[in-house]
Protein backbone atom coordinates (compact mmCIF):
# COMPACT_ATOMS: atom_id res chain seq x y z
CA UNK A 1 0.00 0.00 0.00
CA UNK A 2 1.36 3.53 -0.75
CA UNK A 3 -0.02 6.12 0.97
CA UNK A 4 -0.02 9.99 0.21
CA UNK A 5 -0.95 13.39 2.65
CA UNK A 6 -1.06 16.39 1.10
CA UNK A 7 -1.01 19.48 3.18
CA UNK A 8 -2.09 22.76 2.07
CA UNK A 9 -4.55 25.55 3.62
CA UNK A 10 -8.46 25.95 3.09
CA UNK A 11 -9.09 26.87 -0.21
CA UNK A 12 -5.94 25.39 -2.07
CA UNK A 13 -7.04 21.86 -4.06
CA UNK A 14 -5.67 19.58 -1.53
CA UNK A 15 -8.78 17.92 -1.34
CA UNK A 16 -8.98 17.74 -5.34
CA UNK A 17 -5.62 16.82 -6.07
CA UNK A 18 -6.11 13.71 -3.39
CA UNK A 19 -9.54 12.53 -5.45
CA UNK A 20 -7.76 13.05 -8.65
CA UNK A 21 -5.05 10.32 -7.88
CA UNK A 22 -7.99 8.56 -6.57
CA UNK A 23 -9.64 8.38 -10.07
CA UNK A 24 -6.13 7.48 -11.61
CA UNK A 25 -5.42 4.82 -9.26
CA UNK A 26 -9.23 3.02 -9.52
CA UNK A 27 -8.68 3.49 -13.55
CA UNK A 28 -5.28 1.40 -13.22
CA UNK A 29 -7.27 -1.32 -11.20
CA UNK A 30 -6.23 -0.25 -7.81
CA UNK A 31 -7.73 0.15 -4.48
CA UNK A 32 -8.33 3.22 -2.96
CA UNK A 33 -8.99 5.41 -0.41
CA UNK A 34 -9.48 9.27 0.00
CA UNK A 35 -10.07 11.17 3.11
CA UNK A 36 -10.14 14.91 3.93
CA UNK A 37 -9.16 16.06 7.52
CA UNK A 38 -9.47 20.07 8.86
CA UNK A 39 -10.68 21.83 11.41
CA UNK A 40 -12.44 25.18 11.11
CA UNK A 41 -13.74 25.67 7.95
CA UNK A 42 -12.38 28.95 7.15
CA UNK A 43 -9.65 30.73 4.43
CA UNK A 44 -6.49 30.06 5.36
CA UNK A 45 -6.68 27.40 7.92
CA UNK A 46 -4.52 24.10 7.83
CA UNK A 47 -5.90 20.89 6.19
CA UNK A 48 -4.93 17.87 5.04
CA UNK A 49 -6.41 15.08 2.38
CA UNK A 50 -4.90 11.40 2.37
CA UNK A 51 -4.75 8.67 -0.40
CA UNK A 52 -4.25 5.20 -0.07
CA UNK A 53 -3.09 2.89 -3.20
CA UNK A 54 -2.94 -0.56 -2.99
CA UNK A 55 -3.43 -3.60 -5.33
CA UNK A 56 -5.48 -5.42 -2.43
CA UNK A 57 -8.05 -4.22 -0.68
CA UNK A 58 -7.09 -1.71 2.44
CA UNK A 59 -8.30 -2.29 5.59
CA UNK A 60 -6.59 0.66 7.55
CA UNK A 61 -9.34 3.06 7.68
CA UNK A 62 -8.38 6.10 10.19
CA UNK A 63 -6.94 9.02 8.33
CA UNK A 64 -5.88 10.72 11.63
CA UNK A 65 -2.69 8.08 12.17
CA UNK A 66 -1.31 7.98 8.78
CA UNK A 67 2.02 6.85 7.93
CA UNK A 68 2.54 8.23 4.39
CA UNK A 69 4.79 7.02 1.82
CA UNK A 70 4.59 10.79 0.68
CA UNK A 71 4.07 14.23 1.85
CA UNK A 72 3.14 17.16 -0.38
CA UNK A 73 3.17 20.47 1.10
CA UNK A 74 1.25 22.82 -0.98
CA UNK A 75 1.69 26.12 1.21
CA UNK A 76 5.11 26.15 2.63
CA UNK A 77 3.88 28.29 5.75
CA UNK A 78 3.34 25.45 7.00
CA UNK A 79 6.51 23.88 7.54
CA UNK A 80 6.55 26.14 10.39
CA UNK A 81 3.54 25.72 11.83
CA UNK A 82 2.27 21.96 11.34
CA UNK A 83 4.46 18.90 11.76
CA UNK A 84 3.64 18.14 7.90
CA UNK A 85 6.10 14.66 8.45
CA UNK A 86 4.44 13.49 11.19
CA UNK A 87 4.32 9.62 10.62
CA UNK A 88 6.42 9.67 7.59
CA UNK A 89 7.85 6.14 6.23
CA UNK A 90 11.60 6.19 6.97
CA UNK A 91 13.18 7.25 3.41
CA UNK A 92 9.65 8.53 2.82
CA UNK A 93 9.79 11.67 0.21
CA UNK A 94 8.75 15.19 1.02
CA UNK A 95 7.75 17.02 -2.33
CA UNK A 96 7.21 20.58 -1.90
CA UNK A 97 7.09 23.87 -4.36
CA UNK A 98 9.45 26.96 -3.60
CA UNK A 99 11.51 25.20 -0.62
CA UNK A 100 14.20 23.24 -0.29
CA UNK A 101 15.12 20.68 2.57
CA UNK A 102 16.88 22.93 4.91
CA UNK A 103 13.11 23.63 6.02
CA UNK A 104 13.46 20.37 7.45
CA UNK A 105 16.92 19.75 8.42
CA UNK A 106 15.74 20.24 12.64
CA UNK A 107 14.15 16.46 11.33
CA UNK A 108 15.34 13.29 13.46
CA UNK A 109 14.29 11.21 10.24
CA UNK A 110 15.46 10.17 6.80
CA UNK A 111 13.68 10.91 3.69
CA UNK A 112 14.05 12.04 0.22
CA UNK A 113 13.44 15.62 -0.20
CA UNK A 114 11.69 16.50 -3.86
CA UNK A 115 11.41 20.07 -5.36
CA UNK A 116 8.61 20.48 -7.37
CA UNK A 117 9.85 23.50 -9.78
CA UNK A 118 10.97 21.46 -12.77
CA UNK A 119 7.63 19.78 -12.78
CA UNK A 120 5.86 23.26 -12.48
CA UNK A 121 7.82 25.39 -15.07
CA UNK A 122 5.89 24.81 -18.44
CA UNK A 123 2.78 25.64 -16.95
CA UNK A 124 2.28 26.46 -13.28
CA UNK A 125 -1.78 26.27 -13.84
CA UNK A 126 -2.01 23.14 -14.15
CA UNK A 127 -1.19 22.11 -11.02
CA UNK A 128 -3.10 18.43 -10.81
CA UNK A 129 -1.14 17.52 -14.26
CA UNK A 130 2.23 18.72 -13.10
CA UNK A 131 1.99 17.12 -10.00
CA UNK A 132 1.04 13.76 -11.11
CA UNK A 133 3.91 13.83 -13.60
CA UNK A 134 6.08 14.03 -10.03
CA UNK A 135 4.31 11.12 -8.75
CA UNK A 136 4.51 9.15 -11.59
CA UNK A 137 8.31 10.23 -11.54
CA UNK A 138 9.40 9.63 -8.44
CA UNK A 139 7.21 6.06 -8.87
CA UNK A 140 4.62 6.34 -6.78
CA UNK A 141 1.85 5.96 -8.91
Amino acid sequence: MIEIRFHGRFGQPVGKLARSIGKLALQRGKHVQVFDAFAAVRPGAPMYSVVRVADDRIRERSANNTKPDVVVILDNSLFKVADVTKGLKKNGIVMALGSDESVLEQKKIEFKFVPLESFFRANRSEVEKNLLAALENQGVL
